[in-house]
């Protein structure tokens, strides 16, 4: 399933700022860490339902299962009934699903990131190719000024042989809007 790769980015970097919050709480001790961490758990894992990652899906439900065991008094590596230091089993389990799910998040970013690197990359080629071979003007681009004019001018660049070609592989890791919005970016960074 392909998502809009900067939607996926932007719930990734709420997510990892949303799992700061929960760090802060776990330093400060609060209370109520282990309600407030399952419904980041429970998010995230809808998130990646969402967009199709089925592998860290299953992660972050074992996460739950973990964090949702010492909730319950049971020691989720030991399984077996804790009837003392309760509230310690739930502040270790705590921390190690905020571990884990750090690092959950960190590696899907980083993941998006790439993807997004490469493509500016290619399209920052592509449009420095198109201003050699007079394809694109400085006019051209000051017109293009949002991204349904940026669509429209992909659209036209399209026709050259070269530019249908790399818009294929393009399409590959990312959709059109993704090709858009990265386009609007670029030229934004050359108006200036």
């Amino acid at each position: 399933m392909t998502v809009l790769i900067h939607f996926k980015k932007q719930h990734l970097e709420g997510f990892n700022q949303e799992l700061i919050s929960q760090n802060e709480k776990f330093i400060r001790k609060e209370y109520d860490l282990d309600k407030t961490l399952m419904h980041l758990l429970n998010d995230v894992q809808a998130y990646y339902g969402q967009v199709g990652e089925s592998t860290s899906e299953s992660q972050i439900s074992q996460l739950k299962t973990y964090l949702n065991l010492a909730v319950s008094g049971i020691d989720p590596i030991s399984l077996e009934r804790v009837k003392t230091r309760r509230r310690d089993l739930i502040r270790t389990a705590c921390f190690h699903c905020l571990s884990n799910l750090g690092d959950v998040l960190r590696h899907s970013l980083q993941t998006v990131e790439d993807l997004l690197f490469r493509a500016s990359e290619t399209i920052h080629q592509l449009i420095l190719s198109a201003f050699q071979s007079k394809l694109l003007t400085d006019a051209l681009i000051k017109k293009t000024d949002n991204i349904e004019k940026c669509t429209a001018l992909w659209k036209s660049l399209k026709t050259n042989e070269q530019i249908s070609l790399i818009d294929k592989k393009l399409k590959l890791d990312i959709l059109q809007e993704d090709i858009s919005i990265l386009i609007d970016m670029t030229f934004s960074k050359l108006k200036n």
